[in-house]
């Protein structure tokens, strides 16, 4: 008879033991951590699972060891959290209730409030160029007849809408990405022939690493020049090859413009790839300068500038920034005919 009352009375002790170890467990088992970053608006992800914006809590049974933030124009940023987070307090339940509790109680806050804070460092942002001031003496190629036979001309008695014209010829215009001892640049660029002549502005290119120019489409898919066939600095052209064929493209213009007539650009400003923008010539200017109202930033130098019957006639080649009287510019595309037509 004692036999049994010392045996139930040990099984009530052990009973004892775990129901006190794991009261903390119980009562604990849900985790509140705070989480922010500097800036604010990051994307958190603990583990794999999104759990929010910064600021943002988080509460959960078990804290992933790590926080991962993200945000457009930052680098991402993964951080480990303390190791009490990470389910020590499950493992409570194997000990006595004594020992149990005097692990449990001094992170009792670890366990239910936690901050999590971290710094952001920004992407680093390509070089974009403007427009630059023609030198007295200027590098000049002009291309042979041979190749400008090659570009199609057009005088259509069609005129397009805007959005066909940007759904017509968007594929025709890309992004160019150049690379000199001080980083990356990006510009613009687009096709006058099916099987790869392209145009942009001289000045995107100069003073690049040659063979490291990066001609990517709107598709995603990237090619390398071929061959450049002419430039002229003067007037801030340069024709070139691209390795491919078929390319969807813009056809040149033989009719030509006044002022007041209504145009529209297409180009990648700031990297913001093959946006549209509209407006009217403004002036004519000698060296083949068209002045335009449509906007023209940085990074859509060297893009398209098409009148309403879907055909170029210029190579939009920046603005004037110190001015507010928006004053945008492009060079004439019959500049890279040595004969006019």
């Amino acid at each position: 008879m004692k036999i049994r009352i010392f045996k139930l009375s040990f099984v009530c002790f052990i009973a004892s033991c775990l129901l006190l170890s794991s009261c903390v467990t119980l009562l604990g088992k849900k985790q509140t951590i705070k989480v922010d970053s500097y800036p604010t608006g990051a994307k958190v992800y603990a583990g794999n699972k999104f759990i929010g914006i910064t600021p943002c809590y988080h509460t959960s049974k078990k804290a992933k060891s790590t926080l991962t933030f993200e945000k457009d124009g930052y680098q991402s940023k993964t951080i480990e959290t303390n190791t009490q987070m990470r389910g020590a307090i499950w493992w409570n339940w194997l000990f006595t209730g004594p020992i149990g509790l005097l692990v449990d109680v001094p992170y009792w806050n670890k366990y239910a409030s936690t901050n999590y804070q971290t710094n952001l460092n920004e992407l680093p942002q390509p070089k974009v160029y403007s427009p630059i001031k023609t030198p007295l003496i200027a590098a000049e190629s002009y291309a042979s007849p041979y190749i400008l036979n090659q570009i199609p001309l057009s005088n259509s008695n069609l005129e397009l809408r805007p959005k066909i014209i940007y759904k017509k010829y968007k594929s025709a215009v890309f992004m160019i990405y150049t690379r000199d001892r001080e980083g990356i640049a990006q510009g613009s660029g687009f096709f006058i022939t099916s099987n790869g002549i392209a145009v942009s502005n001289y000045h995107v290119f100069k003073g690049s690493l040659k063979g490291e120019e990066i001609i990517k489409l709107s598709t995603g898919k990237t090619y390398k020049i071929k061959e450049v066939l002419a430039y002229s600095e003067q007037y801030d052209y340069i024709l070139f090859k691209v390795d491919g064929d078929n390319f969807n493209y813009i056809p040149v213009t033989k009719r030509g413009y006044d002022v007041g007539d209504e145009v529209y650009a297409i180009g990648s400003p700031k990297g913001l790839e093959n946006t549209l923008s509209n407006g009217l010539i403004s002036q004519k200017h000698k060296d083949y300068y068209i002045q335009i109202s449509a906007p023209i930033d940085h990074g859509s130098s060297g893009g398209a500038l098409i009148n309403n019957y879907g055909e170029v006639i210029g190579i939009t080649s920046g603005g004037r920034d110190d001015s507010g009287a928006n004053l945008n510019f492009a060079r004439d595309i019959r500049a890279i005919f040595t004969t006019k037509y």
